[in-house]
């Protein structure tokens, strides 16, 4: 077994108006309340967050499985978007869609079409971020070859 800890630092200072950070060894960023929901809408947030993680590790997956596949002239460019609903006076993520747009060699694409369907579904299965929120958040990929 492996493990890893992935460490960030928040902090915030007052209430739901004031602005946050979240460091990590990479990531500096400032943090608040999306303005839709009612906050300044400075920085990134929580909700963005979970869905740029969401969508980076999809990609990565993708990537790593098209590579295994023999799969090694692509260009992949994935567009996300995370649906939050507010009902039972909470907020929740419940679904991800993944848009993936996959560029191939003329050559790869007819074979690609075929295989596509479990090459996605196995990209979605390797990313840890999918598999740490599956049951609580729906996953939808709607992938398109170029």
């Amino acid at each position: 077994m492996v493990k890893h800890d992935f460490k960030v630092q928040t902090k915030w200072r007052g209430g739901r108006e004031e602005v946050g950070t979240v460091n990590g060894d990479i990531i500096s960023e400032q943090i608040s309340i999306p303005a839709p929901l009612g906050g300044n809408g400075v920085g990134t947030n929580p909700d963005e967050l979970l869905v740029s993680a969401a969508s980076s590790c999809y990609i990565i997956s993708l990537a790593a499985t098209l590579e295994r596949a023999k799969f090694t002239d692509i260009n992949l460019i994935n567009n996300s978007v995370g649906t939050a609903l507010f009902e039972n006076g909470k907020f929740k993520m419940v679904t991800i869609t993944h848009y993936p747009k996959i560029s191939v060699t003329a050559e790869d694409k007819e074979n690609l079409e075929k295989r596509l369907p479990k090459l996605l579904e196995i990209a979605d299965n390797n990313c840890m971020i999918s598999n740490s929120i599956r049951n609580n958040v729906e996953i939808k990929i709607q992938a398109s070859i170029q």
